[in-house]
């Protein structure tokens, strides 16, 4: 997982991400993002997969929606791996 800066969008609530930063998968192997963009397209008509994601200061993990292969890598802020 890499440290990201947290989107300049908000989903849900709208209150906004509540962190600095958190860390997102981003091995494109990963079930989760493969699946992810049939699910997407079968169910919603959309072009956009899953990229897992963890609080930093929770442990929390969730699914993040990306819309290209591309999607958060822009928002990476260390190249380092985290572990």
């Amino acid at each position: 997982m890499k440290k990201c800066e947290p989107p300049p969008y908000n989903y849900g609530d709208g209150l906004g991400w509540c962190t600095p930063y958190f860390y997102v998968c981003f091995n494109d192997d990963c079930s989760l993002y493969v699946n992810g963009w049939n699910n997407l397209k079968e169910n919603f008509n959309k072009i956009a997969s899953y990229r897992c994601m963890c609080y930093p200061d929770n442990g929390v993990f969730e699914a993040m929606c990306v819309f290209s292969p591309e999607g958060m890598k822009g928002q990476i802020i260390e190249e380092e791996e985290a572990s």
